[in-house]
C-alpha cells in the first residue's frame, strides 16, 4: 500500500503544468485529462487542424465565397462548451458585443437609407455579427483552469512544430522536386470544398520559392503562425531545438509578418530588461545573417524594408494606402465619420487593401471602431497568457492583413485568450500567507527525515 501511494504521488508530480503559475501562491495541479470534456478536446484539435491542414479548404456557397473551416471550428468550440455546461456569459464581453451589434446595424441602416449607391452588404454585416458573437462567452472558472490552458498550449506548440517541419521540408524539396503541387495544390481540391479568395501562394524569391508551410495559402501566413508559436515556446518552455526549428521556418518563409511579430513581442513586458532583449535579438539576427546570409539569400528579406516607399509593394498596400484612404474618405458624407460607409464597402468604393484598421474605420466609422476594438481588447486581456503573446495577437488582427472578417485570426484570439475566465489563477490558488508556512514546514520535515 505504501508503494502504491508513492507511485500515485510520483504520477501526480509528473502532471504539473508546463511552467509554474505566475500568480502568487501557485501550486501543482493534477492532470486535466480526466476533467476536460471529450467534446472540448475534439473541438480544440479540430481547430488546430482547421488552422493548418484544412486552410485551403472551404464549403463553397457561391462562385466567389466559401465558408472557411476555421468558422466551423470556432462554433465547434462554442457548441462543445455550451452543451457540456462548461460555459458562462462574460458580462463585459456580452455588453460590448451589444454595442458592436448596435453601431454596425446603424451603419448599415443609415447607408442603405441615405446613400444612393447602395453598396452596403447585409452578408458582410451578418458575418461580422456571427464571427464576434463567441467573445460574449467564456469557460466557467471550475473548467477554465491554468492547467487546462497549459494543456491547450502544449498541443498548439506541437501542431505548429509539425507545420514548421512541413514548411522546411517543402522549401528544400524544391531543389529536387519541381511539381507545381509542392507549393500550390489548390487546383487538386474539388470545387465544392475549395476555399475562396485570391492568394499569392507560389511566391518567388529570385530562383527560389518562399515556403508557405505546404498546407497554408501564403508565406506571410506561415511566417506569422510560426513566429507566434516561437513566442509561445519562448514564454513557456524555451526548448532550444524547438525554437531553432521555428526560427529556420521563419527564415525560409522570407516574409516580414513573422519578423514584425517577433520585434513587437521582444518589447514586452516593458521594463529595464526590454532594451537588453531587443539588443540581444538584433545581435543574434546579425550573426545569423553573417553566417547564413548567402546560403539562404537573406539579402532579399533585408531589402524588403524599402518596400514601404514603393507604391507597388505589398507593404505599401497593407500599411500605407489604407491609411491614406481613411484620411481622405472618413468625412466624405455627414454620417460617415461616426458610422462609416456601411458593411462591405471598402473594396467596392475605394479599391484598397482591406487591412483591419482601415476596413473597420471605413465601414463602421469611429463609433463602430471603438466598439469592435474594445471587444477585441477586452477578450485578449481575459487571458492567462503572457503579455507579449496578447500584444502580438492584437497586432496580427489589426495590422497583418484583412482580419476583420477572418475566422482564422479570431479563432487564435478565442483559443489563446477570449475563452478563459478572468482571475481564475487567483481564485484557484491559496493566498500567499497561507501557502508559505506549509511549504516551509514541509521542507523542515524532509530535512528531519533525512
Amino acid at each position: 500500500m505504501k508503494l502504491a501511494q508513492q507511485g500515485s504521488s510520483w504520477r501526480f508530480a509528473r502532471a504539473r503544468p508546463l511552467v509554474p503559475l505566475e500568480r502568487p501562491g501557485g501550486r501543482e495541479r493534477p492532470s486535466v485529462s480526466a476533467r476536460v470534456p471529450t467534446s472540448f478536446k475534439i473541438a480544440v484539435f479540430f481547430a488546430f487542424v482547421s488552422l493548418t491542414v484544412l486552410d485551403r479548404f472551404g464549403l463553397r456557397l457561391s462562385e466567389t465565397y466559401s465558408i472557411n473551416p476555421s468558422l466551423f471550428a470556432l462554433y465547434g468550440i462554442v457548441a462543445a462548451v455550451v452543451l457540456t455546461r462548461s460555459a458562462q456569459i462574460h458580462g463585459t464581453g456580452a455588453l460590448i458585443y451589444v454595442g458592436v451589434v448596435t453601431f454596425a446595424g446603424l451603419s448599415f441602416l443609415l447607408n442603405i437609407s441615405l446613400d444612393s449607391r447602395q453598396y452596403s452588404s447585409l452578408g458582410s454585416l451578418g458575418l461580422l455579427l456571427v464571427l464576434y458573437a463567441p467573445f460574449a462567452i467564456c469557460l466557467r472558472p471550475t473548467v477554465g483552469t491554468n492547467a487546462l490552458w497549459q494543456w491547450l498550449m502544449k498541443w498548439f506548440i506541437i501542431c505548429m512544430l509539425g507545420l514548421a517541419v512541413a514548411g522546411i521540408v517543402q522549401f528544400y524539396a524544391q531543389f529536387v522536386l519541381h511539381a507545381p503541387w509542392l507549393f500550390d495544390y489548390t487546383t487538386l481540391i474539388p470545387a465544392p470544398i475549395r476555399g475562396s479568395g485570391v492568394y499569392n501562394t507560389t511566391n518567388h524569391v529570385g530562383s527560389l520559392i518562399k515556403s508557405n508551410g505546404f498546407f497554408l495559402r501564403e508565406a506571410s501566413g506561415f511566417s506569422w503562425y510560426i513566429a507566434f508559436a516561437l513566442i509561445c515556446e519562448w514564454s513557456l518552455r524555451r526548448r532550444k531545438l524547438v525554437m531553432a526549428t521555428f526560427a529556420l521556418a521563419i527564415v525560409v518563409s522570407y516574409s516580414g509578418s513573422g519578423l514584425l511579430a517577433l520585434g513587437v513581442a521582444m518589447l514586452f513586458p516593458l521594463g529595464q530588461r526590454t532594451l537588453v532583449r531587443v539588443l540581444g535579438l538584433v545581435l543574434a539576427g546579425g550573426v545569423f545573417v553573417l553566417v547564413f546570409g548567402d546560403a539562404l539569400n537573406l539579402t532579399y528579406t533585408l531589402g524588403r524594408v524599402g518596400e514601404f516607399d514603393s507604391t507597388h509593394s505589398s507593404a505599401y498596400c497593407r500599411f500605407i494606402l489604407p491609411g491614406k484612404v481613411v484620411a481622405e474618405q472618413i468625412d466624405s458624407d455627414t454620417w460617415t465619420t461616426l458610422f462609416g460607409h456601411g458593411p462591405g464597402t471598402t473594396q467596392k468604393l475605394f479599391g484598397t487593401c482591406e487591412t483591419t484598421y482601415a476596413k473597420v474605420v471605413i465601414e463602421y466609422g469611429i463609433l463602430g471602431t471603438i466598439a469592435v476594438g474594445a471587444l477585441i481588447l477586452a477578450a485578449v486581456n481575459r487571458s492567462l497568457a503572457p503579455i507579449r503573446m496578447r500584444v502580438v495577437l492584437v497586432v496580427q488582427w489589426l495590422l497583418l492583413g484583412g482580419n476583420l472578417l477572418a475566422p482564422e485570426s479570431l479563432l487564435f484570439i478565442v483559443l489563446i485568450s477570449a475563452l478563459w475566465p478572468v482571475g481564475i489563477a487567483q481564485a484557484a490558488a491559496p493566498p500567499p500567507q497561507a501557502a508559505a508556512p506549509r511549504v516551509t514546514t514541509s521542507r523542515f520535515k524532509r530535512l528531519g527525515t533525512l
